[in-house]
C-alpha cells in the first residue's frame, strides 16, 4: 500500500533544490520566489496570505502548523506577524529541506518531523494550530482533531484549509498533488467534518467557501504551465514530471464540483 512518507518523497530532489536556491539569491530567495516549491496547496501563495492575516488578527503568540510540508505557510505568515512558528510534517525529508530553506530565506522557526493524529506536545501548547491540506492525508480524522483540542491554549483556535468532497465525488479524478492513487486520498465532506469537530467538542466560529477562487487560481496555474519558461525551482523538483497532470487534473475536480475547497476556523 502506498504511504504518505513516499507519495511526497519518492521525486524530491532535494540537493538541487537548495543548490539552485543558493546560487540564484545569494541575498536569500523570498517568498514569491520559493512559491514554486512550498506553495503547491490550493490557492497558492495568496491563499496563504488570507491564512496568515487570520493568526494576525487572533494576535497569537505560539503558532503550529500541522502537515507544513516545506513550510511556505509559515514563512508567509513570519512577514505579517511575530509569533513562536513550529512545523510538523510526518515526512523527514520535507523537514530538512523546510530547515534548509528557513536559513536560506532567514526565517526562524522551529521544523520537526511528527505525526499529526499524535501530536508529540504537552497540554495547551499553541494559541493557533492551522492544518492547509493537510487532513486529507490523515486516515484518523478524530484523533487529529482530538489532539488539536488537546495542545491548544483554552482559548485557541484551530484554522482548516481545506479540500472536502464535491457534490459531484464520484467523478474524481487522479493523480492529484496530494495523492496518486484514491488510497491515500482521505476526503470527507462538510457535513462528515462538521460532526467529527462536533464530537471533540469544538465549535465551528466561521466557515467560508474558497473554490471559486481556487478555480481561478488553478486556471491560471495551468496557463503559465503551457508558456515555456525556466524556472529556478518548479514544482516538478517535489512531485515529478506528473505535476502537470495532478494540476489539470484538480482544475478539472474543481470544475465538475467534484471537490471544493473551504476554511473553517474552529475554538
Amino acid at each position: 500500500m502506498p504511504s504518505v512518507d513516499n507519495h511526497y518523497s519518492q521525486s524530491l530532489q532535494a540537493d538541487d533544490i537548495l543548490n539552485r536556491l543558493a546560487t540564484a539569491y545569494p541575498e536569500g530567495p523570498n517568498t514569491y520566489q520559493l512559491a514554486p516549491i512550498d506553495q503547491l496547496h490550493i490557492g497558492g501563495i495568496k491563499a496563504s496570505k488570507k491564512l496568515s492575516q487570520r493568526v494576525a488578527d487572533l494576535n497569537a503568540s505560539t503558532v503550529l502548523d500541522v502537515g507544513s510540508g516545506l513550510g511556505g505557510l509559515l514563512r508567509v505568515c513570519q512577514q505579517q506577524h511575530n509569533a513562536l512558528y513550529v512545523s510538523l510534517d510526518i515526512t523527514h525529508e520535507l523537514s530538512k529541506i523546510n530547515h534548509q530553506l528557513n536559513l536560506l530565506s532567514k526565517k526562524n522557526s522551529m521544523v520537526i518531523t511528527g505525526n499529526g493524529q499524535k501530536l508529540p506536545f504537552p497540554d495547551h501548547s499553541f494559541d493557533v494550530i492551522i492544518m492547509q491540506h493537510s487532513l486529507l492525508n490523515m486516515p484518523d480524522k478524530i484523533s487529529t482533531l482530538k489532539e488539536c483540542k488537546r495542545v491548544l491554549s483554552p482559548n485557541g483556535h484551530l484554522i482548516l484549509h481545506e479540500v472536502l468532497k464535491g457534490d459531484n465525488y464520484q467523478e474524481m479524478q487522479y493523480p492529484v498533488p496530494w495523492a496518486r492513487h484514491p488510497e491515500l486520498s482521505h476526503l470527507i465532506s462538510e457535513e462528515e467534518i462538521t460532526a467529527l469537530i462536533n464530537t471533540t467538542h469544538m465549535q465551528i466560529q466561521s466557515m467560508e467557501d474558497w473554490t471559486e477562487e481556487a478555480l481561478t487560481w488553478r486556471a491560471r496555474q495551468t496557463s503559465k504551465q503551457e508558456t515555456p519558461q525556466a524556472p529556478v525551482v518548479s514544482p516538478n523538483m517535489i512531485l515529478g514530471s506528473e505535476f502537470a497532470i495532478m494540476g489539470k487534473n484538480v482544475q478539472r475536480n474543481l470544475q465538475c464540483n467534484a471537490i471544493r475547497i473551504v476554511e473553517l476556523v474552529i475554538c
